[in-house]
């Protein structure tokens, strides 16, 4: 009996990944941008509850990036460093999903634009790697 051969992924696989993850959330922000233009948001004023539950998210997100760098640096299997990016790249998406129901639900864009740019600067620190 042999073992199974682990599978590689392409470079080409993971930029197109990357780049579905980024287009669905820059895509989120027009939908609620778009539905935000004309109305006012349903629940307007203080965020309450939901400013905590971002500031804990935020922390878990860095935790986690922290986490799958280190295994990330340590990782030498393609298929294993291929998973941790992605990972990566949807621990930093859930920021800008989580801005973007702020957004709609309270008008702030403040959430959704810095969740997008740390979005991007993860892309930037977990780049696709060619083996």
């Amino acid at each position: 009996m042999t073992a199974p051969t682990p599978s590689t992924t392409s470079p080409t696989l993971l930029q197109s990944i990357r780049l579905a993850i980024l287009v669905g959330a820059l895509f989120f922000g027009g939908v609620i941008w778009w539905l935000r233009r004309e109305s006012p948001p349903p629940h307007p004023g203080d965020l309450g509850a939901l400013r905590f539950a971002g500031y804990g998210l935020w922390v878990i997100v860095l935790i986690v990036l922290a986490f799958v760098r280190g295994v990330f640096t340590r990782a030498s299997m393609s298929a294993r460093r291929a998973a941790l990016l992605i990972i990566a790249w949807a621990a930093a998406e859930s920021l800008a999903l989580f801005g973007g129901v702020v957004w709609f639900l309270h008008g702030d864009s403040r959430w959704y634009v810095a969740g997008m740019l740390f979005m991007l600067a993860v892309f930037i620190l977990f780049p696709v790697v060619r083996d």
